[in-house]
């Protein structure tokens, strides 16, 4: 689908899904705006950066996971921005065994968003939950990227689409290409 589709059911997935990811914060600790206020501007300054940190080590996170576990050579991993909308992006130029192309789509969901929110709700941490369901939401069209492929037999060959969001299957005969990251 095209960048931008896959825009707005992210922004869906916002609407929907912070409200949920919130409530159990809320039973276990409670809200105060005021709290929130009367901390002052630095922590409030330093989750922004922290956002904008996290946005970028999303990508970094997708391409570093299938460089050093998915096997690519560097040189097969590419990161820019897609300026029309906005969106930063990984793409590994050759394809992945769905197995570890699983690891690499679903990574940055694991280490910025799910952990940071279940320490977030140990801890009772707003800022940390804030984080968490952020970068939780903000996976998913990872999210539908793993439900998409969740039929794929582990040893299929997947590839990410060169100019849209998704991914390619290849055919079988791709198993013997040499130019494959196993």
């Amino acid at each position: 689908m095209s960048t931008a589709k896959a825009q707005l059911y992210g922004g869906l997935a916002f609407l929907v899904g912070a409200p949920i990811l919130a409530w159990p914060f809320y039973q276990f600790w409670g809200f105060s705006m005021k709290a929130v206020l009367d901390s002052g501007v630095r922590p409030i300054l330093g989750f922004i950066a922290a956002m904008f940190v996290g946005i970028v080590a999303h990508e970094l996170i997708h391409g570093y996971t299938a460089i050093w576990y998915g096997g690519i050579r560097r040189q097969d991993a590419k990161f820019g921005v897609q300026w029309q909308t906005l969106t930063p992006y990984f793409h590994s130029t050759v394809p992945l065994s769905v197995q570890k192309y699983r690891w690499v789509v679903g990574m940055p969901l694991l280490v910025l968003g799910a952990i940071p929110y279940l320490v977030a709700l140990a801890t009772g941490n707003l800022w940390l939950t804030v984080f968490g369901i952020f970068f939780t939401l903000a996976a998913s069209g990872d999210m539908l990227i793993l439900w998409l492929m969740r039929h794929l037999p582990l040893t299929a060959r997947v590839q990410d689409h060169p100019k849209k969001a998704g991914l390619i299957v290849l055919p079988d005969e791709s198993t013997h290409n040499p130019g494959i990251a196993d």
